[in-house]
């Protein structure tokens, strides 16, 4: 309840009490305080191959070490029904642990931008030469070289 007092012309004040209807969770010491990190997040990742040191890039709604874990399981289990285990097994190239050859690119949730991110990610390697060749990317896209020219997004390695 908020207590509030009006000047009125003649010199005497009007006192008028207003319950409060709403109240903002925003604050400035919300703002100010830490916030946890997701120290796990899904979005667009790299796994490079230790041999040729080429990279394959995914995208997960999942966790990206969770994810990096199924790849690893696949090529134990010497299944390749992903590019990137494709790629070790077929050319018994290395492979490493996460800390080695994970990387995340963009963090993103699960939807249609994360496909555009995978696809602007994929062309960006692919033009470098950087991309596994079991993940070719068949033609260049003119709308997302104009994303990756003009704004340079990526930064690849």
């Amino acid at each position: 309840m908020w207590l509030h007092i009006y000047p009125v012309c003649n010199g005497e004040l009007l006192l008028n009490i207003i319950n409060i209807a709403f109240c903002t969770t925003n604050t400035i010491y919300q703002q100010l305080t830490d916030k946890p990190t997701n120290t796990n997040p899904s979005g667009i990742y790299q796994l490079k191959c230790n041999t040729c040191n080429n990279a394959y890039i995914g995208q997960s709604g999942i966790s990206v070490t969770i994810r990096h874990k199924e790849h690893i399981c696949c090529i134990r289990t010497n299944n390749p029904t992903l590019a990137y285990t494709l790629h070790i097994l077929n050319n018994r190239h290395e492979y490493g642990m996460a800390e080695e050859t994970l990387k995340l690119l963009k963090s993103c949730s699960k939807g249609t931008k994360m496909y555009c991110w995978e696809t602007l990610y994929m062309q960006a390697f692919y033009q470098h030469n950087l991309l596994i060749a079991e993940e070719q990317v068949n033609d260049i896209n003119p709308q997302y070289q104009l994303a990756y020219t003009a704004r340079d997004l990526l930064r690849v390695p």
